[in-house]
């Protein structure tokens, strides 16, 4: 017969010293989203300090900015035609 309690315990130990292991060996860190080297923990915005990488953040922001200007603009120009019908000041 199989002893399942034996088997659990024998799986329970090898998790136990492979999480240890993995556990050391791990330190807290975050990566640079522009090019995913480590970096400090504490460091904000979530980038390393080479002129690359902030030059990309920059133009990613502009961009992230322009494009929620945008998603504005449009959607007001898509229900402002809608709500007007609506209320009754549309033919």
């Amino acid at each position: 017969m199989v002893d399942a309690k034996a088997i659990k315990d024998k799986v329970s130990k090898k998790i136990n010293s492979a999480r240890s292991k993995i556990s050391v060996n791990n330190v807290p860190h975050k990566h640079c989203r522009m090019c995913g080297i480590n970096i400090d923990i504490k460091s904000e915005p979530r980038i390393c300090k080479e002129i690359t990488c902030i030059e990309k953040l920059e133009k990613q922001e502009k961009n992230d900015k322009m494009m929620r200007i945008m998603f504005f603009v449009f959607f007001a120009a898509i229900v402002a035609p809608i709500a007007l019908q609506l209320l009754g000041y549309g033919a």
